[in-house]
């Protein structure tokens, strides 16, 4: 398994990198809502939909602007060898081929999920998929790690939207509190405020309501 190792340079570098990027991309970045009460949590387990190849640039740059707590990411090993420089920033591999890999991957994902300087972004789709929500389709995984350690849970939405410009923007949601998932049937109304999150952000968008992170 490749661990993280956070790297001030490297965020250095990355950080006015990531904001160009983002703007070259987009129109906007859109936050439809405020980010729930973090304060007093030990650790945070963060679940965006995973539906791009922007998703990780989205959730860094997001929660980079509203806490101090640095991020750690699971990126598949072979992706991780190909772009090693994302390790500096926070990402760790997974091998899901290896059982052993599956094992140590979650281990270490607990051992931040404890942390109170840190947050854990964990896919529970655990693919890209289509953004509507008859689409979406949540895999199991994410229990083992928040069930154990009784983590804060943090729902994120997002969706590109193409309106009149060149440029498409990018809408964001947080669900409106932190969960905390003790039990199995815990699982079960995380499942459905996770797919209500997207259904609101869908209304937030037509509502054209929001902050622009870009500006």
């Amino acid at each position: 398994m490749i661990r993280a190792k956070h790297n001030k340079a490297a965020e250095f570098l990355y950080r006015p990198y990531v904001k160009r990027l983002l703007k070259s991309g987009f129109n906007r970045f859109i936050l439809t809502n405020d980010m729930p009460d973090l304060s007093g949590e030990k650790g945070i387990i963060v679940t965006p939909n995973h539906f791009s190849w922007w998703d990780g640039f989205l959730i860094e740059y997001l929660m980079r602007r509203f806490t101090g707590r640095k991020l750690y990411i699971m990126m598949l090993e072979e992706q991780l060898k190909k772009y090693p420089f994302f390790k500096y920033l926070g990402a760790f591999s997974i091998k899901p081929g290896s059982v052993k890999s599956v094992a140590e991957s979650l281990k270490y994902a607990e051992e931040i999920a404890r942390s109170e300087s840190a947050y854990l972004v964990f896919y529970p789709q655990g693919e890209i998929q289509n953004y509507e929500v008859d689409q979406v389709r949540l895999k199991k995984g994410l229990g083992f790690v928040s069930l154990k350690k009784n983590a804060g849970i943090l729902i994120v939405a997002f969706k590109i939207v193409y309106c009149n410009e060149k440029k498409p923007d990018v809408y964001c949601r947080f669900h409106d509190k932190l969960l905390k998932l003790k039990t199995e049937d815990d699982i079960k109304v995380y499942e459905k405020l996770f797919l209500k999150n997207i259904v609101m952000l869908n209304s937030d968008v037509v509502s054209g309501k929001g902050t622009d992170l870009l500006a």
